[in-house]
């Protein structure tokens, strides 16, 4: 940079403040005039590591600790370093408005609201019991939205809730779609027949925003949480979530959604669904999954391996009439990619081999993994499935490598990657300087709750990534994968039309996106045989073991 800076940092100890408005106000700083970058952010070494990037990384902001707020200014004078600096404790010690009414404990929020039958608790995860529990007590079903909440809490407060027909969805449930109301991260779909039940955020949200573009619709969507589905909790959300579905007149078709479960309780699962529902289940396990089916559950469920295929399955089940123009338009046919990716990869230099995909939703990369992995890739990751390695430093990628941002060692101490998108703008721009990088691949997640333009976030960044390459004589290819519906606060055509301006390739699933990234990796050139059983088994649902459809 051939602008002169000066730079300033001040250490405030042991001032917590939320991630979000710590984003905000970063945000704030720099559209001051004078300022070229800002960080205001807790200590954690995630935080130095992005104020390290942006040339912010001062002594003082090096010795801050976790429980400490810094904040870390680059501007063009001495005059513009002090407004802002005066401008950012201004800002730090501002009341939070919100337009809701706050209260301080559970029994003012019940005693304002004694009619309410849901609570959303977002509370450091060691506190999440004790206030939870205070709803379960009062007979109020809970969203729990808190991470790191210990196992035997989720135990006593799923079987508490079990016991008394309440859900307990979460916790780290960041999606739930309830009489087709959004409830955190979700997006904005009709209503319809499909009950979806989630252990998988992103995953909840996209098969609920496909089966609205598909044209149908959504009855409920809820997120038991991810460790629902594992043996110390038994699936026990699952169940009554499943019994909660079947009794609901206006849910037609059930879709579970979820990464692999453990064995134990998904025979457990089964068992509960053959003797409680007589619905149609969708059972969208991502991957390879011992499914193993009575003979009246044979009659009634599909088993689907990726997202892409539950979602489809479940619009089949309840629209069969319109099924087959709808695959043409979500089910590309390999040749069809090839076709529209060869100009691209045909430009790609004998070094640039590598897929680097950067992600912020968990379900999506996991996804993505799936089929990376069935393609015959070789793959480095900082979330792996079985048989994958594992990046020694997930800020460096290595070969073949697909980062989820949303882990704990990129959020600690900051904003989720869906609402602040600064450490992927970051990355961004590492990936595109090496020569080794044929293609990136990033998610675009709309909805409540994410940022307000994730594509016009980037667009920057991205524009910078494509001259980091231009200028070392080299083409980079760039898929974007879009996740929402066109009433999500962002508009999925906005958001679209916008990394379409910028060269950036989108498809209409992230499966089909992932498939394309292997494409331009491989210059075409994927395993015949492996394709056919991608789009055999993987991108569509099948009934029975091994069964055709």
């Amino acid at each position: 940079m051939g602008m002169k800076k000066v730079t300033g940092a001040i250490v405030e100890k042991n001032l917590m403040r939320d991630s979000l408005q710590l984003m905000k106000i970063s945000e704030e700083l720099k559209k001051l005039s004078g300022v070229i970058e800002a960080v205001v952010a807790m200590g954690t070494e995630t935080n130095k590591e992005i104020a390290k990037q942006l040339g912010l990384l001062l002594p003082e902001v090096e010795k801050a600790g976790d429980s400490d707020l810094f904040i870390a200014i680059a501007a063009s004078d001495e005059a513009s370093l002090k407004n802002a600096m005066s401008k950012a404790k201004e800002l730090l010690s501002a009341p939070v408005s919100g337009g809701e009414m706050e209260y301080l404990d559970v029994e003012s929020a019940l005693s304002a609201l004694p009619d309410a039958n849901l609570a959303i608790v977002s509370v450091p995860g060691e506190y999440a019991r004790d206030v939870t529990m205070k709803f379960l007590e009062r007979g109020i079903h809970v969203h729990l939205f808190s991470d790191h909440v210990p196992e035997e809490h989720e135990v006593e407060l799923k079987r508490y809730g079990y016991e008394r027909g309440l859900l307990v969805l979460g916790p780290g449930a960041g999606t739930s779609i309830i009489n087709g109301k959004a409830i955190a991260f979700a997006n904005a779909v009709r209503r319809g027949p499909i009950g979806i039940i989630a252990a998988a955020g992103t995953g909840l949200q996209e098969v609920s925003s496909l089966i609205h573009n598909m044209g149908s619709g959504v009855s409920h969507g809820l997120g038991v949480g991810g460790g629902d589905v594992k043996d110390y909790v038994g699936g026990l959300m699952t169940k009554l979530s499943l019994s909660y579905m079947e009794r609901d007149p206006s849910t037609k078709v059930i879709a579970i959604v979820s990464k692999p479960p453990q064995q134990e309780t998904l025979n457990s699962i089964l068992e509960f669904a053959e003797k409680n529902t007589t619905k149609p289940l969708v059972l969208g396990f991502m991957g390879k999954v011992d499914v193993k089916l009575s003979e009246n559950l044979k009659r009634r469920t599909s088993v689907a391996r990726t997202l892409h295929a539950a979602a489809l399955e479940a619009v089949r089940l309840v629209s069969p009439s319109s099924y087959s123009e709808i695959v043409k338009k979500y089910t590309i046919p390999f040749d069809k990619i090839d076709e529209m990716l060869k100009p691209h990869y045909e430009k790609l230099n004998s070094s640039q081999k590598y897929i680097r995909a950067l992600y912020t939703g968990g379900t999506l990369t996991s996804e993505a993994l799936m089929i990376f992995d069935l393609l015959g890739l070789e793959i480095y990751s900082n979330a792996p499935l079985k048989g994958q390695k594992k990046l020694e430093d997930p800020f460096k990628s290595v070969e073949n490598s697909v980062v989820d941002l949303g882990e704990e060692e990129f959020t600690a101490g900051r904003a989720h990657p869906m609402i602040d998108p600064t450490i992927r703008r970051l990355r961004l721009i590492e990936e595109a300087k090496d020569p080794g990088t044929a293609v990136i691949l990033m998610d675009f997640v709309l909805g409540y709750g994410s940022h307000p333009d994730p594509a016009g976030a980037h667009i920057e960044s991205i524009r910078e990534a494509k001259k980091i390459a231009e200028r070392e004589g080299r083409h980079l290819v760039i898929i974007g994968y879009v996740l929402g519906v066109e009433g999500d606060p962002q508009g999925f055509s906005e958001q679209k039309k916008k990394l379409e301006a910028e060269g950036v390739i989108v498809l209409p699933t992230n499966a089909i996106s992932a498939l394309a990234a292997a494409t331009v990796a491989l210059r075409g050139k994927l395993n015949r045989e492996k394709v056919d059983v991608l789009y055999r088994e993987y991108l569509k649902a099948y009934v029975e073991q091994g069964g055709g459809q």
